[in-house]
């Protein structure tokens, strides 16, 4: 009897729980002023995994890990957040303000937010090469520093390596 009331007692909690209705829906979010004013999404571009480290003959892992996501509205404008983190726990932390898309190509980049190297100027590129067992695997630069957080916008030729472990997406 104890455990049925338990039981009753959990199912009420839950029901409850789910009928409450969200306060903000998706369909809210896509029609708020910022959003409306930028457009539509035209570019999103992606990259997760840890870093190079088999492209340059070390082993798997040797790096911690490098992520972000860019994404370029119609209006022209680009957000988005890039972290690479390396061994030792070193790291940059970067807002991403630059996006260009040549095919599955794209350059990214943006400023570091975070000490020591809080205001450096840093670019990425990125090959999305599939995501079928079949494709070859995804590649990626080394990260560089640049002269402006919208380099990117030249696509210059940045040497790419085997991401061995991650994948770029880029739409």
């Amino acid at each position: 009897m104890k455990r049925n009331l338990i039981a009753l007692a959990a199912l009420g909690l839950f029901a409850f729980g789910c009928s409450e209705s969200p306060t903000e829906t998706q369909a809210d979010l896509d029609a708020s002023p910022e959003f409306a004013a930028r457009g539509p999404v035209m570019h999103r571009v992606s990259l997760g995994g840890a870093d190079i480290c088999a492209g340059i003959g070390l082993p798997p892992g040797c790096d911690a890990n490098n992520s972000f996501i860019a994404i370029e509205y119609a209006d022209g404008s680009v957000s988005g957040q890039w972290h690479d983190q390396w061994a030792g726990g070193v790291g940059v932390h970067t807002a991403i303000s630059c996006l260009a898309v040549d095919g599955n190509d794209a350059w990214v980049s943006g400023t570091v937010t975070n000490a020591p190297f809080a205001g450096a100027n840093v670019m990425i590129r990125v090959r999305d090469n599939g995501n079928s067992a079949n494709d070859p695997g995804d590649e990626a630069s080394f990260l560089v520093g640049t002269g402006s957080p919208d380099d990117c916008l030249n696509k210059p030729d940045m040497a790419l390596l085997a991401l061995t472990n991650g994948q770029v997406t880029v739409k």
